[in-house]
Formats: structure tokens, C-alpha cells, sequence
């Protein structure tokens, strides 16, 4: 990269799926060299482990939901930050915290990149996108282009955390013990109560009646104390997390895993190939949840179920498959595993790279 396009400017923000993605792809930045600055919101606890291992220029922007008129601040805080960094790209990784950089950036003439994690874009991608003039939006999903018709779209792919994929390797790498069965649950970094409540008493039967099933459930700090609860009686078989900060050896060590659909999870599932039951948020943005899910179902590596449709008993049942059919879990395994495999990171870095290489010509 030429000296003034070595900087690049990174917005994310409010939950992991859009603060991980954004961070895989400055991985792969900074081993190229760039010179990256950061902006977050600096109003979620999900931010605040990402702000205290940052390393180099990082704002806090105050952002909040659209409509707050406090984003007018935001704005001007982002623009400030902008002109003093002087990035040749932004890459913002969508919703409401990506609003204040993207109109920040577009009022300097900065080139912005979207990311869309999900199969559906949310509304900030569809409006930033379609009002701002953005370059480009990197899609996840083969399925959004029809959707963003104005845009010119990438598909990339959603870039995983490399500290996922390592851990993975790790893990992968230690012999599992004979005859045992390890059940990942996780609702995301913020837990999932009515999966929560859902799961965890099919798990607990199930761990009463085989000592070798271990479960491994991250419920988000709300819920640890009724999850312990429930788990009480076989309390040797059961981690009970609040947050679980190595999710690569926790997908490791599983044969099954129970999650939501968000985006960065499905694609977490799909690299790690680990046979899944997806349990959609009922309450996600047009059911973009279901979306997402259907591609890992379509594969044959993931069976769906409903929370509002489904009986509590057809989850039990799909999980006694699962447990009493070995066949069934290595045909799965491998169907996630021939998924292509796509280097979302880098594809992110080389889009950036190219949109800053053409601003450097167009500025000489």
C-alpha cells in the first residue's frame, strides 16, 4: 500500500456480531502493514472489552438508536476524529453505531465500505447505502444483493474471529474421550433466555440418564443462577458461563451445538463444521434469523426449530436424534465441512485496499 492509504478507519459497534467481524479484518489489515483507527460507541458493555485491547487512535462516539437526537454529537465527534486521521476508507460493519461515521466520512468525500452480516441487511446498511453513496457493501450472503439493488455489492463472506479458529485447531487437535458427548449451548454474547429455559431441562434429563454427555452452556449473566439451578443434579457433567471468551475450543470440544442464527454464529458453525439445532430469535429484524439459518439447513449440516411454532417435546426429540445417531452427526460434519470456505477477512482487506489505492490515484 502507498503511504496514504495505509489508513484505514474501522466502525463497529454495539453487539459482537458487529464488533467480531469488524476485528477479523483489522487483523488482517495490520498484518499488512495498515494503519488503523477505530470508533465505537462507547455506549455498550459488549464495546468494552474491544476498547481496553485497542491498540492506536480509537474514538467513542455516543452513539445511539437513530432517532436520538444525541447523534448530531456522534456526528460531530466522528467528523473531528476523521479529518485529524485523515483515513483514505472507512469500513463500517452496520447498525446504529455505523450511522455517525458513515455521514461523518461521506461529509470529508472519505470512500465507505458496508459490511452486511446477515442475509437480510438490516436497516442502517439498507439506508446508508442507498442515501450516502457508499462504494461498496461487503455481503455474507449470496441472498442480500437482490435486496440492495442500488448497491454495488462483494460477496465475502463473514469474516471469524482468528482467535476462534486457532482455539478451534487446538482443540480439535486433543483426542476426545471414547463414548463421550459434549453439547455446546450458546445464545450469543448476550445470552438467549427463552432458549435458555427451552434447552436446559431436555439437557439436564439427558445428562441424568448417560453420565458420558457433558454439556458446556453460555446463558448470559441474567440466567446463571436458574441455569445452575436446573443443571443442580449432575453438576459434574455441566459449565455453566455467563460469557464464554474461548468460544474456538468450546466449538472444539462439541459433537452438537444448540445456538440462535445469528450471522457470525452460523458462520462459526459452518468453519468449525460442528453438527447443529438452530433456534431462531423470534423477535429478529423480518425474521432474518430464519434466513440465515436456512443455508446451514439447506447444506444438511443444521436441523431448525421454531420457538413460537415448536413444541418443547419435537426439540427434545431432534436432540435424542441427534445424541443416539452417530451416523447421522458424521454425515452432518460433513456437510458443513465441504462448505466452501472463503477468506472473508481477506477479501474485506483487498476491497479496502483497492477502494484506498483508487482514491491515492484520483488525489495525485
Amino acid at each position: 500500500m502507498g503511504p496514504m492509504n495505509k489508513r484505514i478507519a474501522i466502525a463497529c459497534g454495539g453487539t459482537g456480531g458487529h464488533i467480531h467481524p469488524a476485528l477479523a479484518v483489522a487483523d488482517c489489515l495490520r498484518e499488512q502493514g495498515a494503519e488503523l483507527s477505530l470508533i465505537l460507541s462507547g455506549t455498550r458493555k459488549a464495546e468494552a472489552p474491544t476498547a481496553a485491547a485497542w491498540q492506536g487512535p480509537l474514538l467513542k462516539s455516543g452513539a445511539r438508536p437513530i432517532r436520538d437526537p444525541r447523534n448530531l454529537l456522534a456526528v460531530v465527534r466522528c467528523w473531528r476524529f476523521l479529518r485529524r486521521e485523515r483515513p483514505g476508507v472507512l469500513f463500517a460493519t452496520g447498525g446504529y453505531t455505523s450511522f455517525a461515521p458513515v455521514v461523518a466520512a461521506r461529509m470529508l468525500k472519505i470512500p465507505v465500505v458496508l459490511h452486511e452480516a446477515n442475509s437480510l441487511p438490516g436497516k442502517a446498511v439498507r439506508w446508508l447505502s442507498r442515501h450516502l453513496r457508499v462504494e461498496a457493501v461487503a455481503t455474507s450472503f449470496p441472498e442480500s444483493a437482490a435486496k440492495l439493488p442500488w448497491a454495488r455489492c462483494v460477496q465475502t463472506g463473514l469474516p471469524v474471529r482468528r482467535s476462534v479458529l486457532a482455539a478451534l485447531a487446538r482443540a480439535q487437535a486433543v483426542e476426545k474421550a471414547e463414548g463421550r458427548l459434549t453439547v455446546l449451548v450458546t445464545g450469543g454474547s448476550q445470552g438467549a433466555r427463552g432458549m435458555n429455559r427451552l434447552v436446559a431441562p431436555i439437557l439436564a434429563s439427558l445428562a441424568q440418564s448417560d453420565p458420558k454427555v457433558r454439556i458446556i452452556h453460555q446463558c448470559g449473566a441474567a440466567d446463571c443462577e436458574e441455569m445452575a439451578r436446573v443443571y443442580a443434579a449432575t453438576p459434574g457433567q455441566v459449565q455453566v458461563a455467563a460469557f464464554l471468551e474461548d468460544m474456538g475450543s468450546a466449538y472444539g470440544q462439541a459433537d452438537i451445538v444448540i445456538a440462535r442464527a445469528g450471522a457470525a454464529t452460523c458462520f462459526e458453525i459452518a468453519a468449525c463444521a460442528v453438527p447443529a439445532i438452530l433456534i431462531p430469535l423470534p423477535t429478529a429484524a423480518e425474521h432474518h434469523q430464519h434466513v440465515n439459518a436456512q443455508a446451514l439447513v439447506r447444506s444438511g449440516g443444521a436441523l431448525l426449530f421454531d420457538q413460537v411454532s415448536g413444541e418443547p417435546i419435537q426439540l427434545a426429540e431432534a436432540i435424542r436424534q441427534l445424541y443416539s445417531d452417530p451416523l447421522l452427526r458424521k454425515m452432518m460434519h460433513q456437510a458443513l465441512a465441504d462448505l466452501p470456505k472463503p477468506d472473508a477477512a481477506g477479501a474485506c482487506a483487498a476491497l479496502l485496499r483497492s477502494i484506498g489505492d483508487r482514491r491515492l490515484a484520483s488525489l495525485a
